[in-house]
């Protein structure tokens, strides 16, 4: 994947949050930032809305051949992951 992956994502309340996912060293690191915020958070969980959002985008890559066939499976395999943790 030669580019991060970037969304805005909004809840119920109206407040926003950046949310960043980059692909380094084999896995993925995702990333969250509150609006205000000076720093990135790196140990939030993500909701089943930013696994759905990240799922969504990655497999668009992929058909645009913007993102390895790996890089999809390792998307799968942790967005499943996280769903049978809870």
């Amino acid at each position: 994947m030669r580019r991060d992956i970037n969304w805005v994502a909004k809840r119920d309340d109206g407040s926003r949050y950046d949310v960043r996912v980059t692909w380094f060293s084999g896995t993925f690191k995702l990333q969250f930032k509150e609006k205000g915020a000076t720093s990135w958070d790196y140990d939030r969980k993500p909701s089943p809305e930013d696994w759905e959002t990240f799922l969504d985008a990655i497999e668009r890559r992929y058909t645009r051949k913007q993102a390895t066939f790996k890089e999809l499976e390792e998307a799968r395999r942790l967005a499943a992951d996280s769903c049978e943790g809870k």
